[in-house]
């Protein structure tokens, strides 16, 4: 990999197109998804800086995931003349469920023409062994997949602070079990 115009960084966008050899752009997906932090198995009401609707074009009452897709490609395309995607599964928590479950839903967006594979938005105290075996399995099949974690702090105090319901130690297991099966991970602040 290499620096572009005297960056000291390489930005997800540059990685994309010199890995893919275009622009690669991200399809913002509302799987319809909660979270361990909204519905009572860790906290009520989420997190003190939740919402959802403020980054999410498909907060209410979300389209399908390939109605999602088709109008987000439709923009996108006209927009930035993109023809590859990734499906962004990025409302609330998009591993909170069971693998199989998960499977369908990601299944449904690798499906669609063009979407060469998924940034998977997430906690990261709810990443089991069996979404990362899942999520390695689309990786060998040739997918683009990126495991993308929630943080919003280091500190396990300003964790406790804004109500996140995990701390520290569990997104460095997280991350490390991730990057040990070669998952690539990003994380959001």
């Amino acid at each position: 990999m290499s620096v572009v115009a005297g960056r000291p960084y390489l930005s997800f966008g540059q990685y994309m197109q010199q890995r893919h050899g275009e622009h690669v752009h991200k399809l913002s997906l509302n799987a319809s998804f909660t979270c361990p932090n909204r519905d009572g198995s860790k906290g009520i009401g989420g997190c003190t800086f939740c919402n959802n609707a403020s980054f999410s074009p498909n907060a209410k009452a979300p389209d399908s995931i390939e109605s999602q897709i088709a109008r987000g490609k439709a923009v996108i395309a006209k927009r930035t003349g993109a023809k590859k995607f990734l499906g962004y599964f990025q409302a609330y928590t998009n591993t909170y469920d069971e693998a199989e479950n998960l499977k369908r839903l990601y299944d449904r967006a690798l499906a669609v023409d063009d979407v060469i594979g998924l940034s998977i938005g997430t906690r990261p105290d709810c990443v089991p062994d069996e979404v990362l075996e899942l999520l390695l399995a689309y990786q060998e099949q040739g997918y683009e997949i990126w495991l993308e974690l929630g943080l919003q702090s280091a500190n396990d105090e300003s964790l406790l602070r804004v109500n996140r319901g995990h701390g520290w130690m569990e997104y460095e297991d997280t991350c490390r079990r991730a990057r040990d099966m070669g998952i690539k991970v990003c994380t959001h602040l």
